[in-house]
């Protein structure tokens, strides 16, 4: 058998396909002849100390090396689990999901050079959960590698795309605002639980949550896995029932799911029920479904526009601010903002298109500002009436995303383009 320490776990592409998952084994020479040296076979603690010191105090190459080969088996491990567990409700990609932690070619990496940039722009991804690794904390490698990577902003961001949370609904709960609870409640709430209601009982939950997870730490030894009691739901809501306290917590959680992800843009089309494509509302057509005409549609347009510029003037300098210290992405910024396609942009700034998609995610961006768009007009009398509809308001902020992302006319930019291309700092 193959010791584990000689084999690096890399992302190769299958021969003829682009759909598959090939995990190959290579065998470069400097983490062989490391774990000779160290007489390693298999990961241990011990050995991992070992090499580790050795990276430490020698910066040595080849023992980077078999470390990073040893963090990929367990990195492998939990991307299979979770493209097992959701790839039929969410259609997570597999050869996507292995691309943000298993970018892994093999060759020699200064480990010092590396520790001494931020840790979050160390790449391959098992070189930065070496080098981010802390082992007084008391977590084996294996483990603080499934902890990096569910933390991974890049995955965590590719999943919030698909409507996937790899998030607790309890810690959820506690790691949201009252502000996003009253939003969440107002596009998604159902049934009888009002946003007051909810915003008051999410405050006291946020109250009692701290005490009771720490309890549950220091009776268990673990972080993970608390649920509440009967006990702790009966203290926050005395007037309440156990299970009808969970219930509005768990209907404030999947409210929440709903807000952050892109995944309910698609349930007009699921609940078209026969395969049949939902034609996706232009901004125009908006007047259509509002009751009141006391603004004329050209005024009600001039009104959507001003609140999605607003709206990309909040969102786009956080998302653009990155690029004027990373030239690759300011090129793909820049060509976005000009109105080039994957291909061209691709070409242009020597990457790969599937680079393009994982760097800029436009559809992501366009949502956020689109939904934020929303959530200003529908407090102005002339959209109110959609409030009421949580179909309304799937299809008004559908509308407004395609209005980002496509261009009012043939042979014009697209908003959202024209807006990079106005927000894009200077490198």
């Amino acid at each position: 058998m193959t010791s584990s320490y000689r084999e690096l776990r890399a992302l190769l592409s299958a021969a003829g396909s682009r759909s598959g998952l090939v995990i190959g084994s290579l065998g470069p020479a400097a983490a062989a002849a490391t774990a000779a040296e160290h007489g390693l076979q298999e990961p241990t603690p011990s050995g991992d100390r070992l090499l580790l010191e050795a990276c430490h105090d020698a910066g040595d190459s080849g023992a980077f090396l078999c470390l990073r080969c040893h963090v990929s088996h367990p990195l492998e491990e939990k991307l299979r689990g979770i493209h097992r567990q959701f790839v039929g409700e969410y259609g997570l990609d597999l050869l996507a999901l292995a691309s943000y932690a298993l970018d892994e070619g093999g060759r020699p990496l200064d480990y010092l050079q590396l520790r001494a940039q931020p840790t979050a722009s160390i790449a391959p991804f098992t070189a930065q959960v070496i080098c981010s690794y802390d082992a007084s904390r008391g977590a084996g490698l294996p483990h603080w590698a499934r902890t990096k990577l569910q933390a991974h902003a890049p995955l965590k961001a590719y999943l919030k795309e698909h409507g996937l949370l790899l998030i607790s609904p309890w810690a959820l709960l506690a790691d949201t605002s009252g502000k996003r609870i009253r939003e969440s409640m107002a596009f998604f709430g159902v049934g009888a639980l009002t946003s007051d209601r909810a915003v008051a009982l999410h405050a006291a939950y946020c109250a009692q949550y701290p005490q009771a997870k720490e309890a549950y730490r220091k009776r268990t030894g673990r972080s993970s896995g608390w649920d509440p009691s009967d006990a702790f739901l009966e203290g926050i809501a005395p007037d309440l029932s156990p299970q009808l306290t969970r219930d509005h917590l768990l209907a404030m959680d999947q409210a929440l799911r709903r807000l952050l992800s892109q995944h309910w843009l698609g349930s007009l089309e699921r609940q078209d029920g026969q395969g049949g494509h939902l034609e996706v509302a232009d901004p125009s057509t908006l007047h259509e479904v509002i009751e009141d005409d006391s603004e004329s549609p050209a005024e009600q347009l001039r009104r959507i526009h001003s609140a999605l510029e607003r709206a990309a003037a909040s969102v786009l300098p956080s998302v653009l601010t990155p690029a004027a210290a990373d030239p690759k992405l300011h090129c793909l910024w820049q060509g976005f903002g000009e109105g080039l396609t994957n291909t061209p942009l691709a070409e242009r700034c020597a990457c790969s298109r599937g680079t393009v998609s994982k760097k800029l995610r436009p559809e992501q961006h366009a949502t956020t500002i689109a939904r934020q768009a929303a959530s200003e007009l529908l407090r102005h009398p002339a959209f109110s009436a959609l409030a009421t509809s949580i179909t309304d308001v799937e299809r008004m902020v559908e509308a407004l995303r395609n209005h980002l992302l496509n261009p009012e006319r043939e042979g014009d930019i697209a908003p959202l383009r024209r807006w990079v291309h106005q927000h894009l700092p200077v490198p």
